[in-house]
């Protein structure tokens, strides 16, 4: 009989640094294979982002741990602070600013696991996300 669970110990996180955000990968394609989710902690430094991007065939839930997130979901913006939580359908247009002083952490949950490989498309420089954030 397969065994249809793992557990993952801290230790055994995949790591990887990205675009100045720090991944710690509780749940992914390389730790286990046959998981219909993926999980991450993100920690995201003061003044950080994941500027407005999409996930073509993943939806994803994200989750404030600490700090606070200035996130926005289409063209729509809200602060959310540990303990609140947003889901994002696949394909939607999303960002998330760390809006504190501090790191900002949070967990991002994205299903399906198939959905994987059309990859994270970067639309940040395209209208009308490029104009959502311009200096006052």
């Amino acid at each position: 009989m397969a065994k249809n669970w793992k557990f993952v110990k801290e230790k055994d996180l995949l790591f990887e640094k990205v675009f100045g955000r720090d991944h710690y990968w509780h749940f992914h394609p390389e730790i286990i294979e046959n998981a219909g989710t993926y999980m991450v902690k993100v920690v995201m430094p003061t003044g950080g982002s994941h500027s407005f991007h999409k996930h073509p065939k993943m939806h994803e839930i994200l989750y404030i741990l600490k700090g606070s997130a200035e996130q926005w979901v289409n063209n729509e913006k809200q602060l959310l602070t540990a303990g609140d939580s947003v889901y994002i359908d696949a394909d939607v247009v999303h960002a998330t600013f760390n809006a504190g002083d501090g790191e900002l952490e949070f967990l991002a949950i994205l299903s399906p696991a198939n959905g994987w490989e059309a990859g994270t498309i970067d639309v940040s420089t395209d209208e009308p996300y490029a104009s959502y954030r311009l200096p006052k």
